[in-house]
């Protein structure tokens, strides 16, 4: 399905804000930024590029932590708004993450990208541009929805009765596609026509395309890591639902390092 639409967040600025605030939105806070600030350490006067910064809450944690921080969003409403909140020296760009040129090369300790990756639409070219920014041995993290277990239209939960198991059907996996996410749920207008909602796009691409990417960017993959949700379920369900939850990742997190390989020198 090819969908014309801008693949900023222009349209859902204020909504988005409204959600993440000042320091992010439930997952962010009870999953992701933990887990991330762990994985990365020290990272005290480390250059850490966010990619699909948003409003730039990540940006402020790091920063809060004393990290030289630059954030990127293709949606200048949405870095309008960062920027209406104490910045704490943090710079902000507006651009798609496809030319990232405006960057110094091999300068930046590590790229984070929270749950962008998977509204860009061209990942070889924009992992080829975050190969080129990062120093050698930098780091680029990412965390994207679990593209093997959560595909908008093409996944969901389902109940088995009988067993009292809760499993997740998948529809669809090795297609690449392109999916409208209708936003503002209470502001959802009465017309079958995207052209007529605020939404924005989702591009599901299986894991070994992603990983293929990054390979083919010269990036090393280095670690890998499974998320699940923290909520916890009561009633009726919640055995089976619990069950579920842990067992089947909400979140995946990737880390690629750019090893320089020195060529030969020729004879």
């Amino acid at each position: 399905m090819k969908l014309k639409h801008n693949t900023s967040w222009d349209a859902q600025a204020k909504w988005y804000d409204k959600i993440v605030g000042e320091e992010g939105s439930y997952y962010h806070k009870e999953v992701i930024v933990p887990k991330l600030l762990q994985k990365l350490g020290s990272i005290k006067n480390k250059k850490i590029l966010d990619l699909g910064c948003g409003q730039g809450f990540f940006c402020r944690i790091l920063s809060k932590k004393q990290a030289k921080v630059t954030g990127v969003d293709l949606s200048k409403n949405l870095i309008h708004l960062a920027k209406t909140y104490p910045t704490y020296d943090i710079q902000y760009f507006i651009s798609s993450s496809e030319n990232l040129s405006f960057l110094e090369e091999n300068s930046f300790d590590f790229a984070i990208s929270i749950l962008s990756i998977g509204n860009i639409k061209n990942i070889s070219q924009t992992f080829k541009e975050i190969y080129k920014i990062l120093k050698n041995n930098g780091k680029f993290i990412f965390v994207i929805i679990h593209p093997c277990f959560r595909i908008p239209r093409q996944s969901q939960w389902l109940l088995d009765q009988n067993q009292k198991i809760q499993y997740r059907r998948i529809d669809r996996y090795l297609s690449e596609m392109e999916i409208p996410i209708i936003t503002h749920p209470g502001k959802t207008k009465h017309s079958n026509s995207l052209d007529d909602q605020d939404y924005s796009i989702m591009f599901h691409r299986p894991l070994e395309k992603i990983v293929k990417e990054l390979v083919n960017s010269a990036f090393l993959i280095s670690d890998l890591e499974e998320w699940t949700s923290n909520k916890i379920s009561h009633g009726k369900k919640a055995k089976a639902e619990n069950r579920a939850r842990k067992e089947i990742p909400l979140f995946l997190m990737i880390e690629a390092i750019k090893i320089k390989i020195d060529q030969p020198e020729s004879s």
